[in-house]
């Protein structure tokens, strides 16, 4: 009878402890939920969730579910989801209590200061994404001795289109890789002893710049910084020319490919507007790159150097 007695004990005990561990199944409600390392808004995120997510919990910290997610490596870690971003769908849920309220004294008039209910702020979020762009350039060439420094004065910036396509990463900190065409070189336009000339030295890269992209933490918007380096190869180079003077004039076209090395590179910087109009994602973008190469192919001793360099302007549509 007695070991009846302590079974029957046992049992009511597992059962008890059975009711208390009872699963909470959780659903997101939200379009993004943040997953925390500790229940505090001010934690690291561990990773997003889209709506419709489903957890399993059965411990509770304040306003927080506990659960557990897998990172990017496999690996499970004990995370947390706050009671305001998930439904319960079943299990017993979470009531989550509003911070405790200043007591109001009331005036001598009859009149009284309305409660309120305080409410964190949203959380600003850096999805990655693709995007593609149209662009238009200006771009220069830089010479270590000027060798028709003489020209100077008709020197210009060669203007172009250019475009291209991009992956960025997601987070605060993240990386910006795009494959973009850019239409560089030179121009020299004026009027010379009686000549009017226009001579246009173009060098056309297919550029993949590897670029740190640091999302500036503003609400609505996405303003973002962008630094990096790029690699290009030379797919054509050639000069055109127009010289007309006296009645007379000539124009043409020459092919200058095997006189320019065929790899570009340099530095890029920059920084761009991520925004969305009417569910439309918009982005623009202003780049400067900087050349470090050479672009003369096997120069002499006593060559001067040419590097390029051009300003882009980018806009176009991010996914």
């Amino acid at each position: 009878m007695k070991r009846i007695a302590v079974a029957l004990a046992l049992v009511l005990a597992i059962g008890g402890l059975a009711l208390s561990a009872e699963t909470t199944v959780l659903k997101v409600k939200v379009q993004t939920a943040n997953i925390r390392t500790q229940p505090d808004l001010n934690a690291a995120v561990i990773k997003q969730v889209k709506m419709g997510t489903l957890f399993e919990s059965s411990q509770t910290a304040g306003d927080w579910y506990e659960i557990s997610v897998t990172n990017d490596l496999g690996v499970t870690l004990t995370a947390y989801v706050h009671a305001n971003v998930v439904d319960v769908i079943s299990g017993p849920g979470l009531a989550v209590q509003p911070e405790a309220q200043p007591v109001v004294r009331p005036a001598p008039a009859p009149a009284r200061t309305p409660s309120y209910e305080r409410r964190p702020a949203p959380e600003t979020t850096y999805p990655g994404g693709f995007k593609i762009m149209a662009a238009y350039g200006m771009a220069s060439l830089t010479y270590s001795e000027d060798p028709a420094e003489e020209y100077n004065e008709y020197k210009k910036s060669l203007m172009g289109l250019a475009g291209g396509v991009g992956f960025y990463s997601g987070g605060l900190l993240g990386v910006d890789v795009g494959l973009m065409y850019l239409p560089k070189g030179i121009r020299y336009e004026g009027s010379l002893s009686g000549s009017d000339f226009d001579v246009k030295m173009r060098i056309s890269e297919i550029s993949v710049p590897v670029l740190l992209r640091f999302n500036l933490p503003v609400q609505g918007i996405n303003p973002y910084l962008l630094g990096g380096g790029e690699i290009a190869y030379v797919a054509q180079a050639k000069y055109d020319y127009t010289i007309s003077g006296g009645g007379d004039s000539d124009s043409g076209s020459e092919d200058i490919k095997d006189d320019v090395a065929s790899i570009d590179y340099g530095l890029v910087f920059g920084g761009g507007l991520g925004i969305s109009l009417s569910g439309i994602n918009l982005v623009a973008e202003l780049r400067y790159h900087l050349g470090l190469a050479n672009l003369v192919k096997d120069p002499e001793e006593g060559d001067p150097t040419v590097k390029s360099n051009m300003l882009v302007f980018l806009a176009g549509f991010r996914f």
